[in-house]
């Protein structure tokens, strides 16, 4: 800006011996190149414009419109300069951007098809435990039909004391003279005792009695209810075979594969609950019937128990 007031403010030299020439001086108007480098001098209409000191100056709109000027191009330059640094860090950010979501599609198309394969492991896997489940249902039945048969000349006495010295043999034949069925040592092939379910159960263990045949199993358990029912008051019990100490009821009945136990023992709760009159045992099966008038239902499964209803 000096450089530009020593050019266009020059001092009028002095010269008193010079006469002053009428008329009005040329006025120039200044311009700049767009990069301020040149400065060009375009005529105007002639003006005297002259300092009391005989200087010639820039008119003040001048001198602002050229400071305005210079202003822009610096404000535009240093503008120029921020806008592109940021541009240039806004594209490398959205590269990284576009790396990070590459790595994360390629992480999502692994992970979508880990995800397809284990849900179609995960689909065969169920078909192929329909199956087993399938398989297994049968093969329970096919089991528990064989463990019936086996036990098909079996009879299961409950509430019979334990001893030492005890002889269980004599004690079934004894339970044969009772119910008057007779019983001699060659119709029964095996007597013994069973383990308890349960250690905290107090009562004593079970005798299961094999007998020679499912008639003769059938003749003594025929015999032990016609007994009850004759003697409603005097039910059958340990005083009946010959055991000394308290008088204990004596239970006799089919000896049941476990399922059926607890079937057995589900379908007595759930004939209580609805009132049910009867539930029986016969070759293995289970039934209940709610009074006389009733038909029988068979029970073969925890499934059929919802055929037990009011």
């Amino acid at each position: 800006m000096a450089g530009l007031c020593d050019e266009v403010c020059r001092p009028k030299i002095d010269n008193t011996n010079t006469p002053v020439r009428a008329g009005p001086s040329v006025q120039q108007d200044v311009e700049l190149s767009p990069d301020h480098s040149n400065v060009t001098y375009r005529s105007k209409k002639p003006t005297l414009n002259t300092s009391p000191g005989g200087h010639c100056c820039v008119s003040e709109e001048r001198l602002q419109s050229i400071i305005a000027l210079e202003v822009s191009s610096i404000l535009k330059s240093t503008i120029k300069e921020q806008v592109t640094t940021e541009l240039k860090n806004i594209r490398e950010q959205i590269y990284s951007f576009q790396d990070s979501m590459a790595f994360f599609n390629k992480q999502f198309e692994e992970i979508r098809t880990a995800l397809s394969e284990k849900d179609s492991l995960i689909t065969d896997l169920k078909a192929e435990n329909e199956r087993l489940k399938s398989a297994t249902s049968d093969l329970t039945q096919r089991l528990n039909i064989v463990e019936v048969h086996l036990r098909e000349s079996n009879i299961e006495i409950n509430g019979i004391p334990e001893h030492r010295s005890e002889n269980l043999v004599d004690t079934i034949i004894q339970l044969g003279k009772i119910v008057d069925t007779p019983l001699v040592r060659q119709d029964i092939v095996k007597v013994t005792r069973v383990a308890k379910l349960s250690n905290n159960n107090s009562r004593p263990r079970a005798v299961i009695a094999k007998l020679c045949n499912p008639r003769m199993r059938d003749a003594v358990l025929a015999s032990v209810t016609k007994f009850n029912k004759a003697n409603a008051q005097d039910k059958l019990s340990s005083s009946h075979l010959g055991i000394g100490g308290s008088k204990v009821p004596i239970f006799v009945a089919e000896h049941l594969t476990p399922g059926n136990k607890m079937l057995h023992a589900a379908t007595r709760r759930k004939a209580k609950e609805f009132s049910y009159k009867f539930v029986w045992i016969r070759n293995g099966r289970i039934y209940a019937r709610k009074d006389e008038y009733s038909q029988a239902l068979l029970i073969k499964s925890s499934d059929s128990l919802k055929l037990i209803c009011k």
